[in-house]
């Protein structure tokens, strides 16, 4: 909201290529076709929801994927869409809208997944699964439990976390040290920032979206800096690897699904969208590690990254040039 295992977010195929999940339709233009993020669903809900309405099932690697796929001349029915990405798809007109009235338990959706749902009075995207950012470590080589984001600055871990590559990701640590929202507009502290990035850089061997894991599994780091969704089900493998979700705040990832501009809400997209939302599906979300459901509590002090006013947007690409340019540590 949100790795490199064969599970990943952001698992990448050999030639970027999706991968078909066959359907039982007679028919093949008859079932309902999705596009969605590889590994980042049960495969029992696609069991499940081939009792009801044929399915055709087609996975992405990466969600830039997905995002590309709204402007293909015959999109899918549905496809998931990550939040940071609903904006630009709303604004390039990519999307069609979808009537609340549709969803069975829309009124018991949580009024902050509401509200990031809808804009200028229509709903346009419907959450089924989110997470945040969490810290990872290898029990075998800490004799101290980490418990909060200030853990990552300790002597001990000089070069020893491998991180991902996000910098807005790294900077929202930096803001949640100082006592600030991760959404703080402009004007910025600049040089509190600055000290906080680099103290944070110094600790860092490895940034990779790709491969930030890999090295915790091989022991290479004691700690890691990533989404849940990655790093919860590497917890689950391997039982010296245990995750911190740290109180102290955070970023909320969230994929949910949406309509592509053309598209109709016909009734097998409407069952998908409510069978996403049945309590058995959500809870082997969760059982499986893959994310949270929005109808389980969110924690406190975590936010959603919002769309940055201009001034802002131009503080952050400074500070992000800055953050690139940082030698490597010896």
């Amino acid at each position: 909201m949100v790795g490199q295992r064969a599970w990943s977010r952001r698992a990448i195929l050999a030639a970027g290529m999706g991968v078909l999940v066959g359907c039982t339709a007679t028919n093949p233009a008859s079932a309902l076709r999705i596009e969605v993020l590889k590994n980042s669903l049960p495969s029992l809900w696609w069991r499940r929801f081939r009792r009801r309405y044929p399915l055709e099932l087609h996975m992405r690697p990466q969600l830039p994927d997905l995002y590309a796929q709204l402007a293909q001349p015959d999109p899918p029915n549905l496809l998931t869409l990550g939040l940071a990405w609903l904006d630009p798809a709303r604004k390039a007109q990519r999307l069609a809208p979808l009537d609340p009235n549709l969803l069975t338990r829309w009124g018991e959706l949580p009024p902050q997944w509401q509200g990031v749902s809808q804009s200028e009075g229509q709903l346009w995207w419907v959450p089924y699964r989110w997470g945040t950012t969490v810290l990872a470590y290898r029990r075998d080589q800490l004799d101290w439990q980490p418990q909060t984001w200030d853990d990552l600055e300790r002597p001990a871990l000089y070069q020893r976390v491998s991180a991902i590559a996000q910098f807005r990701e790294l900077l929202a640590i930096s803001f949640i040290r100082l006592g600030l929202s991760i959404n703080t507009p402009a004007p910025w502290p600049i040089a509190d920032l600055k000290a906080q990035i680099q103290a944070l850089h110094r600790q860092i061997r490895l940034y990779s979206d790709q491969h930030y894991i890999q090295p915790l599994v091989l022991g290479d780091v004691a700690m890691a800096v990533g989404w849940s969704s990655d790093l919860l089900p590497v917890a689950q493998r391997y039982p010296q690897i245990q995750v911190v979700v740290p109180p102290g705040g955070g970023v909320i990832w969230a994929d949910g699904w949406v309509l592509p501009q053309g598209q109709s809400p016909t009734e097998p997209v409407k069952a998908w969208l409510n069978f996403s939302w049945e309590p058995p599906q959500l809870e082997s979300l969760t059982a499986q590690g893959f994310a949270w459901s929005p109808f389980a509590p969110q924690l406190k002090q975590y936010e959603f990254f919002l769309p940055m006013d201009a001034a802002t947007q131009a503080e952050y690409q400074s500070l992000r040039q800055w953050w690139v340019t940082l030698p490597p540590m010896a």
